[in-house]
């Protein structure tokens, strides 16, 4: 987060990506976006997400938070999508663990209790 503000000189930046689907991201998503800055959260929450007054600027960062992945998210993640297969961004060290498709239950629940470390898994066929 620090090396953010220093990046951007101290006045974030113009949108934030949230895809953990955890409240500390959360927050940390609100906290480096510039005023007028939009948070895209396509993070999945599996439990009580709340809006925190001081990262959100009590609504006077005049901030656009986007959580859903209809019908703009589509295209959103149709966007981001395009961004790994060209390899402009990559997003590997997210996958925290690997699992195979007649394996997907138990990938499901790992992820869902969030135990192990996880943030994001794979499903190979």
């Amino acid at each position: 987060m620090e090396e953010i503000k220093r990046l951007t000189g101290g006045s974030g930046v113009d949108v934030a990506i949230e895809a953990l689907g955890k409240q500390a991201t959360f927050e940390n998503a609100l906290r480096v976006l510039r005023p007028g800055g939009t948070l895209s959260s396509l993070g999945v929450y599996s439990g009580k997400l709340s809006m925190p007054l001081e990262p959100f600027a009590a609504g006077l960062g005049d901030h656009k938070i986007i959580t859903t992945l209809c019908p703009g998210g589509k295209e959103r993640m149709r966007r981001l999508m395009e961004l790994v297969r060209h390899g402009r961004l990559d997003l590997t060290p997210l996958l925290t663990h690997r699992f195979t498709l007649d394996q997907i239950v138990k990938a499901y629940k790992l992820f869902g209790e969030r135990r192990d470390g996880v943030i994001k898994v794979a499903i190979k066929p």
